[in-house]
């Protein structure tokens, strides 16, 4: 029967909001056609959304109220009722047992009536994504080759996103509405902060650092699980690991993290390999490096937005490094 069959409710729905597909009403035709049953349901379903959602653009109020005012008299018991019960600030009388059941149905349509989100996904390739306002007016920036995705419109009581890659999250204040990213194994619980997330390794490690603010950071699905939370302050970082589901928790102490965001890189007597690493992270690239003794030599220097050729000519004049660029690959000299 329709009632014990979820596939034809839905379906049934979908036609009757006019959101169905060619080939889904043909379907719906034909489970109709099958028995009188399945027709005479499908005409109460039709008017229970007339009196779910009474829209004169869509339904003609007249011809409803007769549909209705013929199911109510086929029902079991008596019922009183005057047309006037569909204008506003009319009162209907109702007996319990004939309009109990009709009631039952309408909330069960009313609950398949409340349309899933759609989901907007938002990916980068080699280029990075200035910031972005998600639903709730927080804000988002995405570094190269990340993927995130979040609900057109974020739950009442909840705010969640997915992130693959590495973003910066600036999230509006509201401890009745908490934000969540789940993050390849890790999730990441703030109410109103600033924190950047970046997986490694294809989700292998997990790393988030906090700006402003706090969060906590679980090993996806153990929300309800106190003792196994992590909480991190401004300028703490946490970095978890899928293999063996541990959280590491430390002191932020890289001065470029958000060099991929700002454009800015500062370095204070920093050895020329921590130089290479930030400047792998920054631009993409790999450095080979034909002599270690470059290693040892130490770099105080801040780049705004420069390019790579720009800070390698710096490097050179500074250290009489010869380079070479080719791709995606730096050789050092």
């Amino acid at each position: 029967m329709f009632s014990d069959d979820e596939k034809y409710k839905k379906l049934i729905i979908r036609v009757l909001q006019g959101e169905a597909s060619p080939a889904e009403k043909q379907e719906a035709d034909l489970w109709i056609s099958l028995s009188d049953e399945n027709r005479r349901l499908f005409e109460t379903y039709k008017d229970l959304l007339l009196l779910t959602f009474n829209d004169a653009h869509a339904y003609n109020v007249d011809n409803a109220w007769n549909k209705v005012r013929d199911r109510i008299n086929t029902s079991t018991g008596t019922v009183t009722v005057t047309k006037k019960w569909l204008q506003p600030g009319r009162i209907a009388r109702f007996a319990v047992p004939a309009i109990a059941a009709m009631l039952l149905i309408a909330v069960g349509i009313f609950s398949l009536l409340k349309r899933t989100p759609e989901m907007i996904k938002y990916a980068t390739t080699d280029k990075i994504a200035a910031s972005q306002q998600l639903p709730d007016g927080s804000h988002f920036s995405l570094n190269a080759h990340s993927l995130i995705a979040y609900p057109e419109k974020f739950d009442r009581n909840i705010r969640e996103v997915s992130l693959t890659g590495e973003a910066f999250f600036e999230v509006s204040h509201n401890p009745q509405r908490p934000f969540i990213v789940h993050a390849q194994g890790m999730d990441i619980k703030v109410t109103g902060t600033s924190f950047n997330v970046k997986t490694m390794n294809d989700g292998e490690f997990v790393v988030v650092s906090v700006n402003t603010g706090n969060v906590v950071v679980y090993p996806a699905g153990s929300a309800d699980n106190k003792a196994i939370h992590t909480a991190l302050s401004a300028g703490e970082k946490a970095t978890y690991n899928s293999q063996n589901h541990s959280i590491a928790k430390g002191v932020n102490d890289d001065l470029n993290l958000l060099s991929w965001k700002t454009g800015i890189l500062i370095f204070r007597e920093s050895r020329l390999n921590e130089v290479i690493k930030s400047l792998e992270k920054k631009y993409n690239v790999t450095f080979v490096v034909n002599n270690s003794d470059i290693y040892n030599q130490r770099l105080t220097a801040r780049f705004e937005n420069e390019s790579l050729a720009d800070v390698l000519e710096s490097l050179s004049l500074i250290f009489g490094i010869k380079y070479e660029i080719k791709d995606k690959q730096v050789i050092l000299k």
